[in-house]
């Protein structure tokens, strides 16, 4: 169930390594196979932010990504980043050499776990009964960091999903447009507005004001880190990486290899870290995390500072504190980090670039809905996505794993932290797609 790249090359790899024939469902309402909404732009200057060279689809054929953009009569460099629709198409040529996979135009909006299997129930109306059920279900639109300060005659100006309203469209040349949040959702925001001719001032608001870092060219990613020396407490654990970082700068190398030389105990260490720490890493390390590990193409990182530069972006640090009507757009009141001091700005638009929404018991989508109302799952670790075991099996409401019901990808994030990144994931979809073939 759904069809992003988590969907789609789950299924693929199924596919490939079942030692028997197997019929596998694919499900989007949207018909995004292989693309998801990561992968479907159509504006190139939305681009990978993770060179070429280290998007393969398949685990065991690193260069897989490079040789099909050869077969198609393009070459590239390793350290290339490229157009995310560009990337979409590959992936979709990968499903569709998957001859064991039906790909079906609705939505699973509830099921029934018995003894024989699963029974689904199909936005379409329909009814389909499977072995094993597996939720891909990818990102949820963000949850409003708005609705106490938001006067409700803002709604025709204020975008509250900027993934799937399609209101960005709406936006004209000239218009103010306040964003709140500076992480990546903002970027793409940012790109695609400008790409549709937009010259008008873009205001971006977060609490800190964070912008992702921009990739440098490709290092060798030293080892620094051992896990069994790794501390157990954000403290201790933030002063050895920024004791490493300083220590590389004075032989003359970059942060960033500290930052890529710690992601292959990323996993493991998360799983070890006690719930405390965890909550402590969410509450006051994740946004500087995020920032330096999830970096942008430096094509876009350049694009954003010249856009800064010509006075036509601004990043502020603070806190939107009221959004109130006002003819042809909307009045937004900023609260700037450490200061008493309001700053008000007439807008035409705001749009919610805060991220996507987290706590899945709190999501209105009639599958999980469903799911929770009758106890087949429970919130991850943080409630932060849903709770699986080792083997991805969902764990229901009284603890116990399914045999029948999985789950991959962003909704783990609890479980594994690092679930967002196509490197991550297609490990995932890999070992699950094993353990299935296997059983």
């Amino acid at each position: 169930m759904g069809a992003g790249f988590t969907g789609s090359m789950l299924a693929a790899r199924l596919a490939r390594q079942s030692p028997a024939p197997v019929d596998i469902f694919l499900f989007d309402r949207n018909r995004a196979f292989g693309r998801g909404v990561a992968y479907a732009t159509e504006i190139d200057r939305h681009l990978l932010n993770v060179p070429a060279a280290s998007m393969s689809a398949h685990v065991e054929e690193p260069a897989h990504f490079l040789g099909w953009l050869r077969g198609k009569g393009r070459e590239v460099e390793d350290g290339a980043f490229l157009p995310r629709g560009l990337y979409g198409n590959y992936l979709r040529d990968i499903l569709g050499r998957s001859p064991d996979v039906s790909t079906i135009s609705a939505d699973v909006q509830g099921l029934q776990v018995g003894d024989g299997g699963v029974a689904l129930s199909l936005s379409d109306g329909r009814g389909l009964d499977v072995d094993r059920a597996i939720l891909c279900l990818g990102n949820f639109p963000p949850a409003s960091p708005v609705d106490e300060h938001i006067d409700e005659t803002c709604v025709d100006h204020y975008v509250a999903d900027p993934w799937h309203s399609g209101r960005l469209s709406e936006v004209t040349p000239d218009d103010t447009v306040v964003l709140i949040g500076t992480s990546l959702t903002m970027v793409d925001v940012v790109l695609e507005l400008v790409a549709k001719g937009h010259r008008g001032r873009l205001v971006a608001v977060s609490r800190r004001g964070l912008l992702p870092a921009a990739h440098r060219k490709a290092q060798p990613a030293r080892s620094p880190f051992s896990l069994d020396h790794l501390p157990n407490d954000m403290a201790n654990l933030v002063h050895v990486l920024r004791t490493a970082a300083e220590e590389e700068k004075r032989r003359g190398g970059d942060w960033r290899t500290v930052v890529d030389s710690l992601r292959p105990h990323t996993q493991a260490l998360w799983r070890r870290l006690p719930i405390a720490e965890r909550r402590r890493f969410m509450r006051h390390v994740r946004p500087y995390w995020e920032v330096h590990r999830h970096r942008l193409a430096p094509q876009v990182a350049e694009e954003l500072a010249a856009l800064r530069r010509d006075g036509r972006l601004e990043i502020v640090a603070g806190r939107v504190r009221e959004i109130v009507a006002r003819p042809n757009g909307v009045r937004v009141s900023i609260a700037r980090r450490r200061s008493a001091a309001r700053e008000v700005v007439d807008s035409g638009w705001v749009v919610n670039c805060s991220g996507p929404a987290l706590d899945y018991s709190r999501i209105d989508d009639p599958l999980l809905v469903s799911l929770f109302a009758d106890g087949l799952v429970r919130p991850g670790p943080l409630r932060l996505g849903l709770d699986v075991d080792d083997d991805y099996r969902l764990i229901d409401r009284m603890g116990i794993a399914s045999p029948q019901l999985f789950a991959l990808g962003p909704m783990i994030r609890g479980v594994l932290w690092e679930t967002t990144a196509v490197p991550d994931i297609r490990r995932q979809c890999d070992a699950l797609a094993k353990f299935l073939a296997a059983s």
